[in-house]
């Protein structure tokens, strides 16, 4: 330093002492405005984004409102800092979205907040801001801040160059002359300056008075520079200050609740009131916000208001307190659940009470505990009532069990004599044609032996032989006739009477039925056929199997073949797997209308009642099939084409409680 010049020592200086406080101070300047801009402009709007709209959106998220929800992210995304606002529904599900174009390297500062329905977390709020926009209006400042500090410097250093120049270097060249000429031994020539003032220490007063001036000028631009941006800010908080409460205003009027915004400042006297507060009390808002009288008269009980004040100001917020208020108008008391908060708009506290009517909820809930309390009185006596019910129901039911088991032992007692009285109709043609044969045949005997005594002739014996072989064969005939037809009987009354289970074939007990069946079906004009594939075994009761079936083919004959129509009743039989078979009986009668087809298994439902149908055969044949031959029976018909009953059987039913106890 000490070998440097003065113009050097002056550049350095100004360097030092100008440029590089600048600079820092200015960098300082910088990142402090844009922390301040950040604050104000981001974080804090961002906060109160997402509170208000964690607090408006409860009400569209949980009644699905799109609409509504909607109307608060537009309203929130006016503001050019936020990019993106999403709602979510409690299952993570976006219900609401809206977002602008950003850059990718943008800076987005993300805020979330939980959507709460009383305590209950509905959903959730997350809003990005980016700070994109500050940034650039701080770069341009800073452009304009280096532009200025270069100009100044400029403008500094040439300023202090003609100083020196002419306040220390010339009068430092004239004291050297001087000094000099003094040394010279020229004391007669006095030292004249410009200015009364010894050089040294003028020169040090004008220098420290220049730098003195210097500091007081930067300092106060500096100051001028910090006055106008708190200046700026005032004026954008104003401006954020304005758009929010257009946005709590509309937020406000726009809740379905009712809704009352009281101001500490005026002994909490309501300032408004939102729409849905108006339709509730039925005050408008020029009585109600213009008169003091009229707001405490809404309030029938003042404590009631004082109370809620009172907890308001303890805890700062107050919930589900329920008070009775007044209706304007209408001269109507309600009771209404209040609920609020105190919050600060700026520096003033206000309160915001939500009162929602619950007069209709209270007197249900008193109806249901009034319903309550007797309902342990009506149940006793409904029990009773129905026990008795019960009872009379009871004795009814067996009364009717008993007079159905008596039909049905009538039923297949009234099938087994109609049985015998034909198989015993059927039996006299043989019995009698075998009786006139044999009586023919002994007197043709005894009329041989008279001849035989008196001496036969060959012509004689010869007749008789021809007449004997003849009758013995008419004999044959008719015998073999009635027996086959008795052996049948037998073996069918067996099966009727006694149900057991025996190992048959189905071809043979289907062929004995209808021979037992022969005298019936000859009556008729009817016809019965059979297709049933030999040799198919069932280890099973042939004696229900007999009487479904006869019950069928009666079915068959009183109600399907009706007037002087020939009908058929055809019978087949094909096995479907080795442990089953099914059994068609198929008719071309008249067919059952669809409205009956449901109920033909009904016990005591027929067609023909007091015209000799008893309504038990096709119950009958169901109750055998589902239980004893443990399988089932389905039914198709169409009008004027016939009816077929199709039946699945077991070729082996499982043993019944009372064959496994004989077995054991």
């Amino acid at each position: 330093m000490r070998t440097l010049s003065l113009r050097q020592i002056l550049i350095f200086g100004v360097v030092v002492g100008i440029v590089l406080p600048a600079i820092v101070l200015g960098r300082f300047l910088v990142q402090d405005r844009y922390e301040r801009e950040l604050q104000l402009r981001v974080r804090n709007p961002m906060s109160q984004y997402a509170d208000m709209l964690a607090r408006g959106m409860a009400v569209p998220v949980w009644t699905l409102d799109k609409a509504v929800a909607n109307q608060f992210i537009q309203a929130v995304m006016r503001n050019p800092e936020v990019v993106s606002v999403e709602v979510l529904d409690e299952s993570k599900s976006i219900f609401a979205h809206s977002s602008k174009f950003k850059t990718a390297d943008a800076k987005v500062l993300r805020e979330e907040r939980p959507i709460l329905l009383e305590t209950k977390v509905i959903g959730s709020v997350k809003l990005e801001l980016t700070t994109e926009h500050i940034e650039k209006e701080l770069w341009t400042d800073f452009l304009k801040l280096g532009m200025a500090l270069l100009v100044q410097v400029v403008f500094s250093f040439i300023l202090i160059w003609l100083l020196f120049e002419r306040r220390i270097v010339r009068p430092i060249m004239e004291l050297q002359l001087a000094t000099g000429r003094l040394a010279r031994g020229k004391l007669d020539q006095p030292l004249e300056w410009g200015r009364q003032d010894e050089i040294g220490n003028l020169a040090q007063g004008l220098d420290k008075m220049r730098l003195n001036l210097g500091r007081l000028i930067t300092e106060r631009e500096a100051q001028n520079i910090t006055l106008q941006q708190e200046l700026n800010e005032r004026l954008r908080a104003e401006q954020a200050l304005k758009v929010t409460e257009e946005k709590f205003i509309g937020i406000f009027q726009a809740s379905p609740v009712a809704m009352t915004v009281l101001r500490k400042a005026q002994h909490y006297s309501m300032i408004d009131v939102n729409d849905a507060w108006v339709r509730q009390f039925y005050w408008s808002h020029d009585e109600i916000l213009g008169d003091r009288e009229t707001q405490k008269a809404l309030w029938r009980n003042e404590d009631d208001f004082h109370e809620i004040l009172r907890i308001v100001e303890r805890d700062g917020e107050i919930h589900d307190y329920e008070a009775w208020l007044t209706c304007g108008q209408q001269e109507k008391i309600i009771l209404c659940q209040v609920s609020g908060r105190m919050i600060r708009l700026g520096n003033e506290p206000l309160i915001i009470l939500v009162q929602e009517d619950i007069t209709e909820k209270r007197q249900n809930e008193q109806e249901i505990r009034n319903m309550n309390t007797t309902l342990e009185r009506r149940v006793s006596e409904r029990t009773q009532a129905l026990e008795a019910a019960n009872s009379e129901l009871t004795i009814v039911l067996e009364n009717l069990q008993r007079a159905q088991r008596e039909l049905l032992r009538t039923e297949k007692m009234a099938a087994l004599g109609s049985l015998v009285a034909g198989v015993a109709h059927e039996l006299n043609t043989p019995i009698g044609t075998s009786v006139t044969v044999a009586s023919t045949l002994a007197q043709h005997t005894n009329d041989v032996m008279v001849e035989f005594e008196k001496g036969m002739r060959r012509s004689v014996l010869e007749e008789y032989l021809r007449n004997a072989k003849t009758g013995a064969d008419l004999l044959l005939r008719n015998l073999s006739k009635a027996s086959e037809l008795v052996i049948s009987f037998k073996q069918v009354a067996v099966d009727r009477t006694s149900a057991n289970r025996r190992v048959f074939a189905l071809d043979e007990m289907l062929s004995e039925l209808i021979v037992t069946m022969g005298p019936t079906i000859r009556k008729t004009r009817h016809d019965i056929t059979h297709y049933v594939p030999p040799k198919l075994m069932m280890d099973s009761y042939p004696g229900p199997l007999g009487q479904v079936m006869t019950n069928l083919i009666n079915n068959a004959f009183i109600h399907g073949f009706e007037g002087d129509f020939r009908g058929t009743v055809t019978i087949s039989a094909r096995a479907l797997d080795d442990d089953f078979v099914e059994i068609t009986v198929r008719d071309n009668g008249s067919g059952i209308p669809n409205v009956n087809l449901g109920r033909i298994f009904d016990p005591f439902f027929t067609t023909r009642l007091g015209q000799g149908g008893s309504g038990l055969g096709l119950n009958i044949v169901y109750n055998l099939v589902t239980g004893v031959l443990g399988g089932n029976i389905v039914v198709e018909s169409e009008l004027g084409k016939g009816t077929c009953f199709k039946m699945n059987l077991p070729l082996q039913p499982k043993m019944t409680d009372d064959e496994t106890a004989v077995l054991e």
